[in-house]
């Protein structure tokens, strides 16, 4: 039940921080998830969930994926990422965020990688 709720957790992130972005990309959203969440999954929905961590989360009133397609390959990525079939492609990444903000925490940190309209970043 703990990696089925870690799954559905992971791919709403990924659906809705990186459908947009490159498959490596969502790869990557899935990647800083994990990381936060040392890799535990006990601990994705906590880290998804977190306050004011990721804006989706307290944004939408109703976070249900409305596109089909987009919704399948984010739940293929979270499986595929939980059970440890991609490499950590941002080199251990905690936080990223869209190219169009430049969010003050950002100098606290050490830029890994751009990838799409993601930039990432990981503590120093």
């Amino acid at each position: 039940m703990i990696i089925q709720n870690a799954l559905m957790c992971l791919a709403l992130n990924i659906y809705h921080e990186a459908r947009g972005e490159p498959l490596e990309g969502q790869i990557a959203v899935a990647m800083v998830t994990m990381n936060r969440a040392n890799w535990d999954t006990t601990e994705v929905c906590e880290v998804v969930y977190q306050r004011k961590q990721f804006s989706w989360t307290h944004r939408l009133s109703d976070p249900t994926p409305q596109e089909p397609t987009a919704w399948a390959i984010a739940k293929r990525v979270a499986h595929r990422v939980i059970e440890g079939q991609h490499d950590d492609i941002t080199d251990g990444a905690t936080h990223f965020h869209t190219r169009a903000v430049r969010p003050a925490w950002r100098h606290s940190l050490q830029k890994t990688m751009t990838i799409g309209e993601h930039v990432f970043y990981v503590q120093r």
